[in-house]
């Protein structure tokens, strides 16, 4: 036998377990000793051991890479699966694999190779191998203990009887320069080698052969490779290169083939974005920054700008800086655009008018308010009837004889700064006409014919001085419409017809008064006397 062949059976036989149950009690799995005493069994017992019939172990499961049963951190383990006897041949084995650690499983571990890390120093490993038929009870087959002891001092790794000098890189270091990594010298024949290459200690997608180019995305980074060592298709050991810095490669130099522009709405409350310019590469990343007569406003980084009250007829700029890997930073500036006053503000809850609406009382303006920002400055102005009062330009208005009758209202202004004065008008109030009360008298209730009844008449509307008509009437028919000049009239009226008269006198009102109207009156016309 050749001392590689040799090597490898020593390899494998000690990784063999052919007691499954002795290995389990010592790995701490729990399962019941194949040497304990076994009750006799029942109709269920024999139920399972006809279901185990149907899957029975050959040869078991095995560890291969360990040498004399230890290994060590690095020494990459391989799994040789078990040989199944099925009896009924057409039934698929359905296998999964956990390796052990002290017992316990190894979370992740669930493939057919297992690379022991420093955290295994001390431990034994082992790997289980189960196979079910058809779902049902699952047999396992347990590997050997495998031992992980502490790695020598010795360069060049071990695993079994398999070694190998350290592996080397040749070549310039640099950004398109080949790198070749010098395999090896295996201390065993017939050993196939396999690559990963690895920038900052993150495996290249990809760059798995002997040979490699590193790109722009390599530049600055560390490289460096691993080897590993294969028998008959199994990994065995583990071996990684020396790291090579890669030199950063020299920047090329960014440039703008466009300008950026800033398009919106250029006033105080509108909006303003800034295009991305174009370079003389593509990919390139862009960050932002807005200025206000060039200086940076702070917080302002994104491509979209809402224009202050602080831009109003200022110049406003952005500046777009881009940037990319290999490549010089570049900034590129727009030109300015200069804010004009904001639209007019909105009252976001309309002002008001309080108080009563009658001669002799206050009202008072409530301006409202005026959306979000810096509270604004209010002016007034009240209305009579849709025309400005002059001079009435305060919060308050008292009501006076001349509202009597009319509408009032009061226009607010609202003014903050950089946008327009909002203006609102408040819904008006009508001030009620003054109450009157007409009285009309007969001066004597009798008269003969051919006299003139005289009725006194008076029209009282408290503080206000009335004006207006009177009129009497006598059933249908109207006997007179006069002026009562200061509510106060003296009618005569004639060419009445001898009988009982009952005159009525009603007050029309004006535009501050409202109308009465007086009881009636009632005036007898007596025959003319005959002469003797």
């Amino acid at each position: 036998m050749t001392r590689a062949r040799r090597a490898l059976t020593t390899g494998l036989g000690a990784a063999v377990s052919t007691t499954v149950a002795t290995t389990l009690i010592a790995s701490g799995t729990g399962l019941a000793s194949a040497t304990a005493a076994e009750p006799a069994p029942g109709p269920a017992a024999t139920a399972e051991r006809g279901v185990l019939d149907l899957l029975k172990i050959l040869d078991p499961a095995a560890i291969l890479g360990a040498l004399d049963g230890t290994a060590a951190p690095g020494d990459l383990l391989g799994l040789q699966r078990p040989r199944w006897d099925n009896p009924l041949g057409l039934l698929t084995v359905t296998e999964s694999v956990q390796w052990l650690r002290d017992g316990v499983a190894v979370t992740g571990a669930t493939g057919d190779s297992y690379l022991p890390t420093p955290d295994d120093v001390g431990k034994n490993l082992q790997a289980v191998v189960t196979g079910t038929v058809l779902g049902l009870v699952p047999v396992p087959s347990i590997t050997g203990v495998v031992r992980i002891l502490a790695p020598s001092t010795g360069g060049g790794g071990t695993t079994g009887d398999l070694t190998g000098t350290p592996p080397q890189l040749s070549g310039i270091p640099g950004v398109g320069s080949l790198l070749q990594i010098l395999d090896p010298v295996w201390s065993l024949p017939g050993v196939s080698t396999s690559y990963q290459w690895f920038s900052d200690d993150v495996a290249i997608p990809g760059a798995t052969g002997q040979t490699f180019v590193p790109g722009l995305a390599q530049a600055g980074t560390t490289i460096h490779a691993r080897v590993t060592g294969l028998l008959a298709g199994l990994p065995l050991i583990s071996l990684l290169t020396d790291y090579l810095p890669i030199p950063a490669a020299p920047e090329q130099k960014l440039g703008a083939t466009s300008q950026p522009a800033v398009s919106g709405t250029a006033k105080v409350g509108g909006t303003v974005t800034v295009s991305d310019p174009q370079w003389n590469t593509d990919a390139v990343q862009h960050a932002y920054q807005w200025l206000r007569d060039g200086t940076p406003i702070s917080g302002a980084t994104t491509a979209a700008y809402l224009l202050t009250p602080a831009d109003l007829g200022r110049a406003i700029t952005a500046t777009v800086t881009g940037t990319k890997k290999g490549f010089t930073r570049a900034t590129v500036d727009t030109e300015p655009v200069t804010p004009a006053v904001g639209d007019a503000i909105v009252a976001s809850v309309q002002p008001r008018l309080t108080g009563t609406p009658a001669l002799g009382q206050t009202l008072t303006a409530s301006p409202g308010t005026w959306g979000t920002g810096e509270t604004p400055t209010f002016g007034y102005q009240w209305l009579r009837d849709g025309t400005v009062l002059s001079g009435v330009t305060g919060a308050t208005y008292a009501v006076t004889a001349a509202d009597l009758g009319r509408a009032l209202a009061m226009r607010v202004t609202a003014t903050r700064t950089a946008y327009a004065p909002g203006v609102f008008t408040t819904s008006a109030v009508t001030v009620p006409k003054a109450a009157t009360s007409t009285t009309a008298k007969a001066r004597k209730k009798k008269v003969r014919q051919g006299k003139a009844a005289v009725l006194k008449i008076v029209v009282d509307a408290g503080s206000v001085s009335p004006d207006g008509t009177v009129t009497v009437t006598e059933g249908a028919r109207t006997l007179a419409t006069v002026a009562v000049p200061k509510g106060r009239r003296t009618i005569r009226l004639k060419k009445l017809r001898p009988g009982k008269h009952t005159f009525l006198v009603g007050y029309a009102g004006s535009q501050t008064t409202a109308t009465s109207t007086a009881k009636p009156v009632r005036v007898t016309v007596l025959k003319k006397k005959k002469r003797r």
